[in-house]
């Protein structure tokens, strides 16, 4: 039973990740006059008006917080994964911005995951297998090598890649934090408290840096859909993921973002394609099988113990 539980958490945050995929893609469609600061609040904003109807409108199955055996009480937890959320969103379009598309997306994704194995292994003991370093290490370095054969001209900036990594390390943090959370109660209610918490840190964030946002139908459209679909559904998918899933596997499943990205890229907005940058894709994937062998027969090699 928990090996199935194991694999469909597994699924659901291929699912989530696929789904940030799209971000990208969707965000070429804003007509240029919302500010990146403010689609990063406003996307938040939109996934919080997805949150809290579908708590209210799942009742009591949403349970209470409840008692855990977690150090950090819940309120704390809450408000420690919105600050993580927040600064996740707000950083990343500003370290893309400073390191460049293709190295800083590839370096946010690619050291999340780095992150989250050892904030896991310093605080919870639990060290990664060396089937999974193997997987991670080929998935990222696909990652690295198809953002870098795509990309015409490759600069490296030092403060952008460190606010790269702090990015990263944020994700990773709110995934660790999220972990906690959904041990307390539902994923609905762990999300919907969380990301009120980070839309009441990013919105006046965007308006002290920005000023005042200029609103249009059109691009409000495209937020929403960021905020609903790319947001909302994703996270919520992936907080259930992480019940049953370790954090460092479901970040590294944040790997197959790119190669959606990748694909819509072709497809929808007709970018031409890098033969090399395939290798990169196969290596991607071929990676994340050597990182979801290695969960399941983490989670087989529980099951005798247990037994």
């Amino acid at each position: 039973m928990n090996q199935r539980f194991s694999l469909l958490g597994m699924a659901l945050a291929a699912v989530a990740a696929i789904l940030w995929g799209t971000a990208g893609t969707a965000q070429s469609f804003i007509a240029g006059g919302l500010n990146s600061y403010w689609v990063a609040a406003l996307r938040l904003v939109f996934a919080v008006c997805f949150f809290w109807p579908l708590l209210f409108l799942t009742g009591k199955s949403a349970a209470e917080p409840g008692a855990s055996h977690s150090p950090i009480p819940y309120p704390a937890l809450v408000v420690l994964a919105g600050f993580c959320m927040a600064g996740f969103n707000l950083c990343f379009f500003n370290a893309v911005k400073i390191a460049g598309i293709a190295l800083g997306s590839c370096t946010i994704i690619g050291s999340a995951p780095i992150w989250a194995g050892l904030i896991e292994t310093v605080f919870y003991k639990k060290r990664p297998s060396p089937a999974w370093l193997i997987g991670i290490g080929i998935a990222i370095a696909g990652g690295v090598w198809m953002a870098v054969s795509q990309a015409r001209d490759i600069t490296v900036n030092p403060w952008g890649l460190l606010l790269c990594l702090i990015t990263g390390l944020f994700y990773a943090s709110y995934s660790i934090l999220a972990k906690e959370l959904v041990k307390l109660t539902t994923p609905v209610r762990a999300t919907a408290h969380s990301f009120t918490v980070a839309v009441i840190i990013a919105a006046p964030a965007a308006w002290l840096i920005t000023g005042t946002p200029t609103l249009q139908l059109h691009d409000l459209l495209v937020v929403a859909y960021l905020g609903v679909i790319v947001t909302g559904v994703a996270y919520l998918l992936y907080g259930t993921a992480l019940k049953t899933t370790s954090v460092s596997t479901c970040v590294a499943l944040g790997l197959l973002e790119p190669v959606t990205a990748f694909v819509l890229a072709i497809v929808v907005v007709r970018e031409a394609v890098n033969n090399w940058a395939v290798l990169g894709l196969v290596a991607i994937l071929f990676g994340l099988f050597l990182v979801l062998r290695s969960e399941r027969q983490s989670r087989v090699s529980e099951n005798q113990e247990i037994v």
